[in-house]
């Protein structure tokens, strides 16, 4: 079946000659009519000598969708660009809405116009596609009035299921775990005990039969400490069992590593939940590490223990929680202003997506801590070129296998949706 990519583009090859053709100008051979321009040989198989170019689309929409309220747009790109753009339902065909292409303007870089179809002001539920003269149609996508909530939501089923059999990974478990701590309210209570923290005790002990590799050791130790934490409320001595676990753990990790992000996260979930001087002096030890521009904000493990250490009920170096604050709002406010340009819908091809991935993560802690519109619309951003808005007009979403990281973003502008959803509601009543 490896080749069924390759089957699949002479098809496509294939249909595209017959456009360019056109029905009533079919090559002909004899009596009959061929419709394509390809010619088979005599052979079994036909004989492929040559790659089939990938093709980008001209109109470039979020491949997943829009949520029903929020600002919806694609960007257009094309030799000439029309005045107007068309919104066609999938179901009916019928246009449901049109409107004027925005900011056309010509770009030498790419040598081509560009522009964009913003449609914010349709909020109707369903399935759609964009239309353009000159320049074509997009792929489908939905538009849904709880959109991230349904993304959120099958994120989570996916994690979930690969905490119950066992094959997630730590790095993800939390990934999951805080989500759970940041937006409790998005999560299914099941029965007294929130179904994650259930598929999250099967995950344990999964890890404690069959192990973790030594590099995520630390890693392990902080989840351990954070689920300790988030359990006590249903279940104490459990709770209690994660944390002393989650100490042996990381005396383990000591000793085979030296100060890093991971051991710092798991030193600042040690300290949440046991108040312990010990881990207070040891994480003071780590000051050197911070300011001097933020960069170690980069690392996953400073981030997560950064965020902790910030909502801990424990005593706290205050100076070095200033630090931490300031760091985060100056890189907040860089990433802002460079937003623009690193999800330019044409040009953009300097990031991977794992970087841009990593900004937006960035912005979310901030977000997490002011709730800033802006800081939610800069999510809102990097989600959509990673979603399809982007020069390949492909979803990187749909293409990586471990979308964990995908998840606290998408439980932070679901809850913004509720909450925007529910002032609403508060205004027409």
């Amino acid at each position: 079946m490896k080749n069924n990519g390759r089957f699949l583009a002479l098809l496509c090859s294939a249909s595209l000659a017959v456009s360019a053709v056109g029905c009533g100008r079919r090559a002909e051979i004899g009596n009959g009519t061929i419709p394509s321009a390809a010619v088979v040989g005599m052979e079994e198989a036909p004989v492929v000598d040559y790659a089939v170019p990938r093709m980008s689309a001209n109109i470039l929409a979020d491949l997943r969708g829009y949520s029903a309220l929020g600002v919806k747009r694609a960007a257009l790109k094309g030799k000439e660009l029309p005045e107007t753009f068309r919104l066609v339902d999938v179901r009916t065909g019928e246009t449901v809405y049109s409107g004027a292409v925005e900011k056309a303007e010509y770009d030498g870089q790419t040598q081509r116009y560009r522009g964009y179809a913003d449609f914010s002001d349709f909020t109707d539920e369903g399935e759609y596609y964009l239309v353009c003269d000159l320049i074509g149609r997009s792929y489908r996508f939905e538009i849904r009035e709880k959109y991230y909530l349904k993304l959120f939501r099958e994120n989570l089923e996916s994690l979930t299921k690969a905490c119950e059999d066992g094959t997630l990974s730590v790095a993800a478990a939390a990934d999951l775990l805080e989500a759970f701590e940041w937006y409790g309210a998005l999560f299914e209570d099941g029965d007294g005990l929130p179904d994650v923290l259930k598929a999250l005790k099967t995950w344990v002990a999964c890890r404690e039969s069959e192990g973790v590799e030594e590099s995520e050791t630390a890693l392990y130790a902080a989840f351990l400490a954070k689920f300790g934490y988030n359990y006590q409320n249903y279940d104490r001595s459990y709770a209690t069992d994660c944390l002393k676990r989650a100490s042996t753990v990381f005396g383990e990790a000591e000793n085979g590593a030296g100060k890093d992000a991971d051991s710092f996260f798991a030193l600042t979930e040690l300290y949440r939940a046991t108040g312990l001087a010990a881990y207070r002096d040891q994480i003071a030890d780590y000051r050197s590490r911070f300011g001097n521009g933020g960069g170690y904000l980069d690392e996953r493990g400073y981030r997560m223990g950064i965020m902790t250490y910030l909502a801990t009920r424990q005593k706290v170096d205050v100076e070095m929680c200033e630090t931490f604050m300031a760091d985060l709002m100056d890189r907040a406010e860089d990433i802002s202003g460079r937003c623009g340009r690193m999800t330019d819908p044409v040009t953009a091809a300097d990031n991977t997506p794992e970087e841009l991935l990593g900004q937006a993560i960035q912005v979310s802690c901030v977000n997490y801590v002011m709730n800033i519109y802006q800081y939610t619309r800069i999510v809102e951003e990097f989600l959509h070129y990673l979603m399809g808005i982007n020069p390949e007009s492909v979803s990187f979403y749909e293409e990586t296998s471990d979308r964990s990281e995908y998840l606290l973003l998408l439980a932070q502008l679901a809850a913004a949706e509720e909450e925007f959803l529910q002032e609403q509601k508060g205004r027409d009543g």
